[in-house]
């Protein structure tokens, strides 16, 4: 069994919504009309290359009876597809969302092929937790993503939705301060799963007793501050014994949850592909433990030792200042600003860890194993069980992929790779070496093959195994990572040369 493929193409997407496939393939007449081609859309051709080299459905490629999901999910079921959706706005504009978000291209065609294998009866559902002051109408409209499936119900597929999966939106100001707006959130409602001692945070409090728990999105907790050891909001939901995460229903009802991600760095967890993609489903950042405050010596991973006097004191005067003035004020100033003044980019703006953005963070990674063994194991009801409760494929958008100080306010790497893998450990060993990474040296990936039964993938064994249409040394192309992960490479060296 083939368990990861890539296929290197031209590193572009198509910009005409809804992103219809080009013509010529056979399986595809029952559920298209003839009129609704694209030829200049590469990226649906490359979706169907790698679903080809996993061996999907292999007997039939090539005729008007494959269908690749075939052996993953049956007719009347339920796919989700669970792209990374993080945010509405880069410092680029609309261009950097491209580089951002799981492009609509890639969606597309891995819904059309769901569409085929659930049929009429099934239900094919696009669904994601962004961050939580993403204005999700205007990411859609700047993407084009509710067009593409407002059109995919009007030409008769009224079994395909797209939902975002927060019950309230933040609008952060540079002040600190906050405002909330309530969302409808997920029509099925949502469940508290207990991993308990499963969880891989129960080694860590057994070896060093009760922790505490900073996520960014409590906001009763001063971030700034290095020294504060105020009692974060995760630690309500995270205790020795007690691990629980906040999943949709969405996710917990599905058959086959697609894994549609994103090929780039993270500053948390150097990268984020398929496994970190399982942060978005669960929703409220107070369940999802991002770091622990102090430094290692004192049991923390914020930051490898405290920053500098002088970077606290500018960080904490800025936000003071504009409190002064006011958050709004300030916002809307900036963003007058911008207009005539571009932001440096963010990768050149002289910062030190803070948030437990390095390479020395040991939370971000056992959160997000968590929530895979929670997408693997987790039922409707919450209990968690040693085999998969649903199917799993696994695809990376890497057309452009983004590295330096992403997952939000990086550059892109024109990369023109689509990855695909029967496990998020394969995908994500796969992608890391992609992109000019030891992938031993991420803990995401690397603490994989410790998780028992559920067996997320063994990384080891993906990359030579590989397969795709070109060698995999021709189709690398080097990340630079973002700061805090020297480990990985030098954030300050030049990218090379990507022109042509």
């Amino acid at each position: 069994m083939v368990r990861a493929a890539y296929h290197h193409l031209e590193s572009r997407y198509p910009t005409r919504v809804p992103f219809d496939p080009p013509p010529g393939f056979p399986e595809l007449v029952e559920l298209l009309a003839p009129e609704h081609s694209d030829s200049e859309n590469i990226v649906y051709g490359a979706v169907r290359e790698v679903f080809r080299e996993l061996e999907l459905d292999a007997g039939n490629f090539a005729t008007a009876r494959w269908n690749p999901l075939r052996e993953l999910v049956r007719e009347g079921q339920h796919v989700v597809i669970k792209p990374n959706l993080v945010t509405h706005q880069h410092h680029q504009g609309a261009e950097g969302l491209t580089w951002s978000l799981t492009h609509p291209s890639v969606i597309r065609a891995i819904a059309d092929y769901s569409l085929i294998a659930v049929g009429p009866r099934g239900q094919v559902t696009i669904a994601d937790v962004p961050i939580e002051n993403c204005d999700f109408d205007a990411l859609c409209e700047a993407t084009g993503l509710r067009r593409m499936v407002d059109c995919l119900r009007d030409r008769g597929h009224t079994n395909i939705a797209l939902l975002d999966l927060r019950t309230y939106q933040t609008t952060a100001f540079p002040d600190g301060s906050s405002e909330r707006v309530e969302l409808s959130g997920d029509p099925r409602g949502y469940t508290d799963v207990d991993l308990g001692e499963a969880s891989f945070f129960h080694e860590l409090e057994s070896r060093a007793g009760p922790q505490n728990y900073y996520t960014l999105g409590d906001h009763t907790v001063d971030h700034f501050d290095p020294r504060t050891r105020q009692r974060g909001l995760p630690n309500l939901y995270h205790s020795p014994g007690k691990h629980v995460y906040h999943v949709a229903n969405t996710i917990l009802d599905a058959d086959l949850v697609v894994s549609a991600a994103k090929l780039k760095t993270h500053k948390f967890s150097g990268v984020t592909l398929c496994l970190k993609n399982a942060i978005g489903i669960s929703h409220g950042k107070e369940y999802l433990p991002h770091r622990r405050p102090g430094p290692p010596e004192e049991g923390g991973d914020s930051f490898p030792q405290y920053p500098s006097r002088r970077f606290v004191w500018r960080v904490q005067a800025k936000r003071k200042l504009f409190s002064l003035i006011g958050g709004r004020r300030i916002a809307a100033l900036r963003k007058l600003v911008r207009r005539y003044i571009p932001a440096p980019p963010p990768h050149l703006v002289r910062s030190e860890p803070l948030f437990g953005n390095w390479s020395g963070n040991d939370t971000i990674w056992r959160t997000t194993l968590d929530l895979n063994m929670v997408l693997n194991g987790a039922d409707r009801h919450g209990q968690v069980h040693p085999s998969p409760q649903r199917r799993y494929l696994a695809i990376i958008d890497g057309v452009i992929g983004m590295d330096h100080e992403a997952p939000m306010e990086g550059l892109p790497v024109r990369t023109g790779l689509v990855i695909a893998a029967r496990d998020a450990a394969a995908a994500d060993a796969l992608g890391a070496s992609l992109m000019g990474f030891d992938w031993q040296c991420i803990p995401t990936i690397e603490r994989c093959s410790s998780v028992p039964a559920l067996a997320l993938g063994d990384p080891r064994v993906a990359t030579p195994a590989a397969r795709g249409n070109v060698p995999l040394e021709s189709a690398q192309t080097q990340f630079v990572p973002a700061k805090g992960w020297e480990v990985l490479g030098d954030p300050r060296s030049p990218r090379p040369s990507q022109d042509g």
